[in-house]
């Protein structure tokens, strides 16, 4: 099975959020798992300086609306070696960084990517002729589009299903409605049933109405967003989808998080033998001038710093938390009022708490291998990856039940000895402060958080499980097209 896959993103180099870490993983399991996967992506600096590209089409155009934009295809090789066309226009993509500078957005970044999306399915149809094009996010969702909603496309992906994957609901790509030309497909997709969303157009709405299917990064997420709290205004498009909308569980790449081959920290370990996660607290402790404390557990955070993550809820409760047996350790940055809190905080507790407001990946590895829990307080997560390396490190999540959070971490029960980790289900301070409290008392315990930690390192949340997922979902979609 031959699958073209559109994003905008992909790890290492060129990277904002967990979108390009899932571009640097999925490709390559689907490669294992027998599948063709290319990738198609915009030529970023980032990435022409970091792999050998060579040109293979030039002199190619794209109608933007009255314009014409002219670009070139390079080829180079991706993750694992998958293939990755490039979509070379350095007015578009050569810039500093990747949709914006200083905090804002460039000002093109419709027509960049309405761009990138007509000539992706280009590319598609000539260069790669799939049996899947699978696009990600609002930044790609113009392919799925033009698939089925411009005729110079639609008989050349007769054979091809087009499935879509939101990765992040809350940017939905929503622009003008004077806008709609840049589209090059007929007005008469401008409407209820397909782009139009309260007078403007929705590219994400667009992607998701006419693809063969839709997809989200775990079942949970993949329910709650069918209603109105977490659906952002997209919710009955979702549920009218039906069977065609699920959530397929975002992997962990143990390549680079596994405390058994991991460079960056102080002492590498295994479940066999995980007496080297005691020399990594220490080194954790002295890099951020915590006071050594046996019989302490020491919690971390790496994350956004924002409401969605759970800080504002963790603003609240923070005094609370700080009366608790436990240090805090964040590697987290952001809303600047929730930054210059915790940072007061860090001098009020001195002994107890510490924030790294810069991301620094070595520390990020340094707090899964060194901390016993890791908190993950989220008012919404649609997947979550690092509570997923903290399993791998056999560090257990603190959680909240939500989106992915829910689908990866279920509560230890001392009884039974079952359970990877702590979970609370409502958004409030008494739910946190108890599941850190259950938290604090197993702990206290040698042989239940022994039990706990085996369990964490017995997770399995791998790409390959993610990638035969996707080709099962990909078979069953041809098959309902008779297209096998």
């Amino acid at each position: 099975m031959k699958v073209a896959i559109i994003a905008a993103e992909i790890s290492p180099w060129a990277k904002v959020g967990g979108l390009a870490d899932v571009m640097g993983a999925l490709p390559p399991a689907l490669k294992r798992a027998g599948a063709e996967p290319v990738l198609i992506l915009p030529a970023y600096r980032g990435i022409l300086a970091s792999v050998g590209a060579r040109s293979v089409v030039q002199g190619l155009e794209v109608e933007l609306g009255d314009a014409l934009e002219r670009y070139s295809v390079l080829r180079a090789d991706g993750p694992g070696g998958v293939p990755m066309y490039l979509v070379s226009h350095p007015g578009f993509f050569e810039r500093a960084e990747i949709y914006g500078e200083r905090g804002k957005d460039y000002p093109d970044n419709f027509r960049r990517y309405i761009f990138f999306g007509r000539a992706a399915a280009e590319i598609a149809a000539d260069l790669v002729v799939p049996d899947v094009v699978h696009a990600h996010d609002w930044h790609a969702s113009v392919a799925p589009i033009v698939m089925r909603a411009d005729a110079r496309f639609r008989e050349r992906f007769a054979r091809t299903i087009s499935v879509f994957t939101i990765h992040n609901l809350a940017f939905q790509g929503l622009m003008d409605a004077d806008d709609f030309p840049l589209l090059g497909i007929d007005r008469s997709y401008f409407g209820i049933e397909g782009l139009e969303f309260f007078g403007r157009v929705n590219l994400m709405k667009g992607a998701v109405v006419l693809c063969d299917g839709a997809s989200t990064v775990s079942p949970t997420y993949a329910r709650e967003v069918t209603a109105a709290e977490l659906g952002f205004g997209l919710e009955g498009v979702l549920a009218h989808k039906g069977a065609h909308f699920l959530g397929i569980l975002n992997g962990a790449d143990y390549s680079e998080w596994n405390p058994a081959t991991d460079s960056m920290i102080a002492e590498r370990y295994r479940p066999e033998r995980p007496e080297g996660k005691r020399a990594c607290a220490r080194d954790l402790r002295e890099a951020v001038s915590l006071p050594h404390g046996e019989g302490v557990p020491l919690v971390g955070m790496v994350s956004r710093m924002t409401s969605q993550k759970g800080f504002d809820l963790l603003h609240e409760a923070l005094d609370k938390v700080m009366e608790l047996d436990l240090q805090l350790v964040m590697l987290a940055s952001g809303d600047p009022k929730l930054e210059e809190f915790f940072r007061e905080a860090e001098r009020r507790y001195p002994g107890k708490l510490r924030l790294v407001a810069e991301f620094d990946n070595r520390m990020a590895h340094r707090i899964q291998a060194g901390c016993d829990a890791f908190l993950m307080p989220s008012r919404f997560e649609p997947c979550g990856l690092t509570q997923m390396y903290a399993a791998k490190y056999g560090t257990a999540p603190v959680v909240r039940a939500t989106g992915g959070l829910r689908d990866t971490v279920s509560e230890f029960d001392p009884e039974s000895g079952s359970g990877n980790g702590f979970v609370f289900e409502q958004y409030r301070v008494e739910e946190l402060i108890g599941a850190l409290r259950r938290m604090t008392a197993t702990f206290k315990s040698s042989s239940k958080w022994r039990r706990l930690m085996a369990n964490c390192f017995a997770c399995d949340f791998s790409w390959n499980r993610a990638a035969r997922s996707y080709l099962g979902w990909f078979q069953s979609l041809r098959r309902e097209r008779n297209l096998d």
